[in-house]
């Protein structure tokens, strides 16, 4: 059954990154709403499934964005295993820390993702990169994660996900 909701989470989420988060940018800055709903899931439902789930939706994001393949689904991929961990990790879900790891992970996944950029020789500077567009955009994954956040909530109560997903393994 999770693997059906994180196939419905991901198509949906990438036909809202393909048509609706162009009309979403701030100041030229469009959120991922593909990454934001890995962080989420990693920091909400911590399932094995995330990987996967990470795994093509960055390689959907690589074809639709860029065309090189692998570079969104490396980084995704890497930061399921760190948004796992953090889930994990924390005492009680709070929105403040929700929040502040949405941000944080997000930096950490667009560092990545321009140093697998800077690997294959793009030609723009790391740095310039960093505070021009990961950083914003890190700000602004922080700003939405408590939208997307109340979404998920009421997705795991329509389902009745929190017993369902217990008793599975």
């Amino acid at each position: 059954m999770i693997r059906w909701i994180y196939l419905g989470i991901g198509i949906g989420a990438l036909w809202l990154q393909l048509t609706v988060a162009p009309y979403l940018s701030v100041f030229g800055l469009k959120p991922n709403l593909l990454l934001l709903t890995v962080l989420l899931l990693g920091l909400r439902w911590m399932q094995p499934w995330l990987f996967v789930y990470a795994t093509m939706a960055g390689l959907g994001l690589d074809v639709f964005s860029h065309g090189i393949l692998g570079v969104y689904a490396i980084s995704f991929f890497l930061i399921a295993f760190v948004s796992l961990y953090v889930g994990d990790s924390m005492y009680e879900n709070s929105l403040w820390f929700i929040v502040i790891s949405v941000a944080g992970l997000s930096l950490a996944e667009g560092m990545i993702s321009v140093t697998i950029f800077e690997i294959l020789d793009s030609g723009t500077p790391w740095w310039h990169w960093v505070l021009t567009l990961v950083l914003p955009v890190s700000v602004y994954h922080g700003v939405l994660a408590p939208f997307l956040l109340w979404g998920l909530v009421r997705l795991e109560r329509w389902l009745k996900l929190a017993d369902s997903i217990g008793a599975r393994p």
